[in-house]
């Protein structure tokens, strides 16, 4: 004949162990247990952050170059080119982590262009050699798109000196020096392989209407 047990569960053995965890010497001793796991992991915590932040350079100061193509929107003649193997040089001085005043130095290669007769006779001009050259003075900022990649956006105003070398109709010649202020903006992504250097590939234009310039350049910068 089939014998059956009945099991008896008293709510108050479920509530044992809470009601053991109340005891105070109990508490004190989990309390201890717990502190000391947790301080040490939030000290790992903090190293961790602290060897991931990258160090900031004690001066804030940083300087390089780069070189590419520059070109020239000028109203040239019949026969000219507009591009020239052209450079820069900038510094700068950190204000934030991200926002920097900095300076430029830009050299635009040389053009030429020559005229038609019916061209020479309109204008008086057959054959013009032009050189610009122009400091910019403005802003740097900063934005780390990935790690190691940071984003630059720059604007400013440009100081430039434009020399001209002019052949007139006649044959005679004439040298010419202008000077001009213009608005400046740029933009670039470094990559940064090493601490306090980077690698830059950028385009900064000199907005001077009919007298504009661009510059597409790749380079370098470090930081001290």
């Amino acid at each position: 004949m089939p014998v059956s047990v009945a099991c008896v569960i008293r709510p108050s053995h479920l509530l044992q162990p809470v009601q053991t965890m109340r005891h105070p010497a109990v508490a004190r001793l989990l309390s201890k247990n717990l502190v000391l796991p947790v301080a040490l992991s939030l000290l790992g915590l903090s190293a961790t952050a602290q060897t991931m932040a990258p160090a900031s350079s004690p001066m804030g100061i940083y300087g390089g170059g780069a070189f590419g193509i520059g070109a020239h929107q000028w109203d040239c003649g019949s026969e000219c080119n507009r591009a020239a193997f052209s450079g820069k040089v900038f510094g700068g001085k950190r204000l934030t982590p991200g926002l920097a005043a900095e300076i430029n130095y830009f050299v635009f290669g040389t053009v030429d262009s020559d005229n038609d007769p019916a061209r020479t006779a309109a204008t008086g001009v057959a054959t013009e050699r032009r050189d610009v050259r122009a400091v910019t003075f403005g802003v740097n900022w900063e934005v780390e798109l990935l790690h190691g990649i940071t984003n630059h956006l720059r604007v400013g105003v440009a100081r430039k000196r434009t020399d001209r070398e002019v052949t007139l109709a006649s044959g005679a010649r004439a040298d010419e020096r202008g000077y001009g202020t213009a608005p400046y903006v740029g933009a670039a992504l470094s990559y940064q392989p090493v601490r306090d250097v980077r690698l830059i590939a950028g385009f900064d234009y000199i907005i001077d209407g009919r007298g504009s310039n661009y510059l597409f350049s790749v380079g370098a910068s470090g930081e001290f």
